[in-house]
């Protein structure tokens, strides 16, 4: 009963979230992005000559996974808010942290395929080669960093039920882990304050283990790192769900959109 209410409250709420949008939308959207983000940075690492055009393709490709993983779970509890249907869902006699933890799934699912695509991509264009040894390797770095960014969207979902910028705050967060987790500059080339805060941030150790797996060197330390992350920010969601749920109980702002 527990699996099942896992897996079919986040379903239904990926459907309230996305049935509505036609492939015509939706894909150009998940997967639109993510590729104009790589080929731009791809050219301009070429232009710069400062790193193989494999290097770009990995980094933007695992980071693809973050525009589906922070919006989807954000947008899942805002938008409820939004629409007044958030009071019926939190007074069912259902457990919350699987109610909610479930609508992380989806989107775990849309980012790893929509990384997938893009190392794909890469491919086709011949700017990266996969030897078949690093492919376990490779699928797992993408699992776990897609993990990792949706917890960090259910964070930002919860800090949702207390303010209208979700989505605002997504945003920053996308364009901070653009920056400063490794995905086009390497850490060591960031000032040491800001290295340290993308260290913390999802997908950093993710794709510095999907760039090893390509080179055949061992990935599970850093990958246990960011599975790390994704169990710290999921807790960390679930506690800040229950909290403001109280809190906006109390102040009768549950609904106040």
């Amino acid at each position: 009963m527990t699996l099942r209410l896992f897996f079919v409250a986040g379903w239904r709420s990926h459907l309230a979230l996305f049935r509505w949008l036609r492939p015509s939308a939706f894909i150009p959207t998940i997967l639109g992005v993510p590729a104009v983000q790589l080929l731009w940075f791809v050219f301009l690492g070429r232009y710069l000559g400062t790193h193989p055009a494999s290097y770009y393709v990995v980094g933007n490709a695992l980071n693809s996974c973050a525009l589906a993983g922070l919006f989807a779970p954000a947008m899942s509890i805002q938008g409820e808010r939004f629409s007044g249907t958030l009071s019926a869902v939190l007074a069912t006699p259902a457990n919350r942290a699987v109610m909610f933890a479930g609508r992380i799934a989806p989107a775990v699912l849309i980012g790893a395929f929509t990384s997938a695509i893009m190392l794909g991509m890469g491919i086709a264009a011949g700017w990266l080669h996969i030897s078949a040894g690093a492919v376990p390797r490779l699928l797992l770095a993408i699992l776990v960093t897609a993990l990792s960014c949706s917890a960090c969207g259910l964070v930002i979902g919860a800090v949702g039920l207390r303010t209208r910028e979700a989505t605002l705050l997504a945003s920053v967060v996308l364009y901070l882990m653009l920056l400063l987790c490794g995905v086009n500059v390497p850490l060591d080339r960031i000032p040491g304050w800001l290295a340290s805060i993308g260290a913390l941030m999802p997908t950093s150790q993710g794709i510095e283990a999907a760039r090893r797996a390509l080179s055949d060197g061992s990935v599970l330390r850093l990958l246990g790192w960011e599975l790390l992350k994704a169990v710290v920010l999921l807790l960390l969601a679930l506690f800040l769900l229950r909290t403001l749920e109280r809190s906006s109980r109390r102040g009768a702002t549950l609904d106040d959109a």
